[in-house]
């Protein structure tokens, strides 16, 4: 900060604390406190200031200039974690406290070493002139002579020395840059990867030496194997097959075809089902998504709700523009809208690819004066202008003087690949790996695989609403599966109704996870009681029963959730020799060993008592009288098999 727009806060802060020394509330103490620090301030003690501003904000939190002038004494001193921790509480508290602020925030920002964050800031200020100096009350007017002379002097220069360190921060980002093995890259063109979750499968497109395009499948049995490969799809022809882009769920595939001569458009998006191997369900997406131009390389965010693609349809910036659209609630897509003059120039943007958090675009661009052919940028997402950020180059050692396209980013966020054309390859494009730096990324999120079945029978329930504690919409597939990138450490709550169920409503805790496999929760729903007919009249003269509880102990082998002979027996015996009429609830409680995961066990011991309960309604139980439940493992004790079991208990009126 510099001391020309340090003094202006200072004498007004001065008169401030003398009005504030008049009060006579239980502020006083924090007040006396702030006039010394003050005054330290401008006797140059910015140490002895820092002490005597501290004891005011304890002995009063929401003293906000106090707490602002804090700041000032710890940035003074050199302290920029300190002073930055002092700023961003008082903008906490109250936004409206000072706009001059903003600026100070994002200076410190860029001094510490923190560019990215020093320019949101920045802009932010800048953004914040367009609002009346009013809002900010007596703090607005007393500043308004420093805002006045730093946007004549110093913002675009702060702007841009923060542009260009945030760019620099780009450059060698990316480490363990290696060409993928023969297996993959050839003498031909190959491009546009896309890898499954647990890095073990990829799909990428391969050109022949007449332009024709297919897509390639690569499969592997673990993460560091050798590939083998082979043509992927039905529809692999003579004409050009597209970019490939398999949504995270594993399941839903977009695709470019470019022989339906009768969609009118030279190229155009597909989706379907990837089932065992193969492209089913497969559609043309709609017209106004695709036009009657070229429109191709679709990516999909990590919940399959938006959509980004190229084009060259009309009304564009120039060349082919990247788009988007998003998935309404009943699974139609919006109209596609264009990215705008930060992403796209009157050259070609193309090959889109969204970060698991869905905050960052990342892209190939001839347009944005690059390292040479065709180099890679991201874009951030800016919440508050609801706009993308102005495309930033991703630097050596991924762009080169050569061309690069076709950014991707495995499920935990790190490991890339993209392809380019430079020297040292197979023969024209090639795929490259890498590790991209965390500054680059998005921000965590954790997959989550759910399953919305009938408690008892386990039958899926497809087609099925399943709505989130923030109200957006998902819906079960065919195997009741739904699917959501949630953010880790932090509960998902759901809600789910369905007229021949109860109202189903749990908040899920989602851990941090690698995402080589999704987390699986279960959404177990309940039919209602049915209606009990009229008791029969009483048996004059019926022996009574001796006991009122029926119970009985089923034990299971190592990891089986299967009833064995001896299992069925003992049930059919218990039944046997009880009246059906008579019995009130059947309560099913499902146990494992100690050995396993904690959430291994707890789905086992579920299972379990699922398997007991489902006998039990074959036998003729009525549905609505069985409560089950998974209660997991049991530590401890010498005999582990004891522990793999059903406690069944039978209660009878």
């Amino acid at each position: 900060m510099r001391t020309a727009h340090l003094i202006p806060i200072l004498l007004f802060l001065f008169v401030g604390g003398a009005v504030f020394a008049q009060e006579t509330t239980a502020r006083d103490r924090a007040v006396a406190a702030f006039d010394r620090g003050v005054q330290q301030l401008l006797d140059g003690h910015p140490k002895r200031a820092r002490k005597s501003l501290d004891q005011a904000v304890r002995r009063d939190p929401d003293f906000l200039p106090a707490r602002r002038l804090l700041g000032v004494a710890c940035d003074l001193e050199g302290d920029h974690a300190a002073a930055l921790d002092a700023y961003l509480e008082v903008v906490r508290r109250d936004s409206t406290f000072s706009r001059l602020l903003y600026y100070h925030i994002g200076d410190v920002y860029l001094r510490a070493g923190q560019p990215r964050r020093a320019l949101d800031y920045l802009e932010r200020f800048r953004n914040l002139q367009g609002r009346p100096i009013g809002n900010y009350g007596l703090t607005g007017e007393q500043e308004a002579g420093t805002e006045k002379n730093i946007l004549e002097t110093t913002l675009d220069q702060r702007l841009l020395a923060a542009r260009i360190l945030s760019d620099s921060l780009n450059y060698g980002n990316a480490s363990a840059l290696a060409r993928l093995g023969p297996q993959i890259n050839t003498p031909l063109n190959d491009y546009f990867p896309f890898f499954t979750n647990d890095l073990t499968g990829l799909l990428f497109t391969r050109q022949a030496r007449d332009g024709d395009e297919d897509l390639i499948q690569g499969k592997r049995r673990g993460p560091q194997g050798d590939y083998s490969t082979s043509r992927f799809g039905h529809f692999n022809t003579q004409q050009p097959e597209g970019m490939c882009t398999l949504v995270r769920d594993g399941e839903t595939i977009f695709f470019t075809l470019c022989h339906e001569m009768e969609s009118g458009g030279s190229c155009d998006i597909h989706s379907g089902v990837l089932i065992d191997g193969r492209i089913q369900h497969t559609a043309r997406l709609p017209d106004y998504l695709n036009s009657s131009t070229w429109d191709s390389q679709a990516a999909i965010s990590c919940d399959g709700r938006q959509l980004f693609f190229a084009s060259t349809r009309p009304g564009g910036i120039g060349g082919s523009d990247l788009y988007s659209s998003y998935r309404r609630d009943d699974g139609s897509w919006s109209e596609p809208v264009n990215l705008g003059a930060g992403v796209n120039t009157p050259l070609d943007e193309e090959a889109p690819f969204l970060s698991n958090d869905g905050e960052t675009l990342y892209f190939s661009s001839m347009g944005h004066g690059g390292l040479g052919d065709q180099d890679i940028y991201f874009s951030r997402w800016n919440r508050q202008s609801e706009r993308w950020s102005p495309a930033v180059n991703l630097g050596p050692p991924l762009n080169s003087p050569a061309r690069e396209l076709g950014f991707h980013l495995s499920a935990e966020g790190r490991t890339g690949f993209f392809a380019s054309n430079r020297p040292g390859g197979a023969g024209g494009l090639d795929i490259y790996q890498f590790t991209l730096n965390e500054e680059l990324t998005g921000r965590e999120v954790t997959y989550v695989s759910g399953y919305v079945t009938d408690s008892l029978s386990g039958t899926p329930i497809t087609e099925q609403e399943v709505v989130t504690g923030a109200g957006d919409v998902f819906r079960t597939n065919y195997a009741g599966r739904f699917f959501i990138c949630a953010p880790p450490d932090q509960s998902l709550p759901l809600q789910v109704d369905h007229a021949n169920y109860l109202p189903y409503a749990r908040s899920f805790p989602i851990p941090a996870w690698d995402n080589r496999q999704p987390f699986r929760i279960d959404l177990r729903l309940t039919k209602p009681a049915a209606p009990r007919p009229p008791a029969p009249p009483p048996a004059p003269a019926a022996e009574p029963e001796k006991r009122d509880t029926q119970e009985l102990r089923v034990l299971f082998a190592f990891e089986s959730h299967e009833l064995d002979a001896a299992a069925t027996t003992a049930l059919r015996q218990l039944l046997d020799g009880l009246d059906p009429d008579r019995i009130s609830e059947v309560v099913i409680s499902g146990y494992t060993d100690e050995t396993g995961t904690n959430a291994y066990n707890l789905k086992l011991s579920e299972r379990r008592a699922g398997a007991v309960a489902r006998y039990l309604q074959e036998q003729g139980i009525p549905a609505e009288l069985i409560r089950v439940s998974g209660r997991g493992e049991i530590p401890g004790g010498r005999d582990r098999r004891a522990n793999r079991k059903v406690d069944l208990e039978i209660r009878m009126r």
